[in-house]
């Protein structure tokens, strides 16, 4: 079984760089040129793409909801079709405008074997993206992203990794706050007849404090 690793946590922050662009930089993504507002999340669809799943909510406590969307190649199903995400700002009475966008975050639909998929979801302000890949032995990668006020842009503030065993239900899990520099790494053993995890060891401890920007955190692919 494949466990999680502090190594492995510390590869994948390796290929999250800062980047200090303008604002202008976020329109280019999947190798397209997006509109910075436009009425409807269709018309930041660049040609060739489709939604393969969206949420809505707050990121900004502006009370208006904004979308997240998870966008797929628009080929035949046989095909390795390339992940790409957009997260949309609502602006009160003038559609949307592009608040992120990452194209190496997820990996491509279909590359993650029985379990793949990609879950986004956002809440109390705080954008949430899992992606799973595996079979029996599989793995769930979650990425935390808030809003900074002073440069209105989705900053990385949490990465969490889970390898399991779905046979006999053990695995393990690492949790990292990028704010505070903690990190937890836990084991466990789940209980049927309970339905949940019970943990088994439970370690704290301290990691680098490592912020990125959305466009550029580079997942585990």
């Amino acid at each position: 079984m494949k466990l999680a690793a502090t190594i492995q946590f510390a590869a994948l922050l390796l290929g999250t760089v800062l980047h200090h662009g303008s604002q202008a930089q976020q329109s280019l993504v999947l190798g397209k040129k997006m509109p910075a507002t436009a009425p409807a999340l269709r018309d930041f669809v660049p040609q060739g793409w489709m939604i393969e799943s969206q949420v809505s909510g707050d990121l900004n406590g502006d009370g208006m909801a904004d979308i997240t969307a998870v966008l797929v190649e628009n080929k035949s199903a046989t095909d390795d079709r390339q992940r790409g995400l957009i997260v949309l700002q609502a602006n009160a009475g003038k559609g949307y405008s592009l608040l992120g966008s990452n194209g190496k975050l997820l990996q491509c639909q279909g590359c993650g074997g029985v379990k793949d998929g990609v879950n986004v979801a956002i809440k109390n302000g705080v954008l949430v993206v899992s992606q799973y890949s595996g079979s029996r032995e599989y793995s769930v990668y979650t990425w935390r992203f808030r809003l900074d006020a002073a440069s209105q842009r989705l900053q990385m503030i949490g990465i969490d990794e889970e390898d399991a065993d779905g046979m006999v239900g053990k695995g393990s899990t690492v949790s990292t706050n990028l704010l505070t520099g903690q990190q937890i790494s836990e084991s466990y053993q789940y209980d049927e007849k309970r339905d949940r995890k019970v943990i088994l060891s439970s370690k704290k401890s301290k990691t680098a404090k490592s912020l990125g920007w959305l466009e550029d955190v580079v997942g585990n692919q």
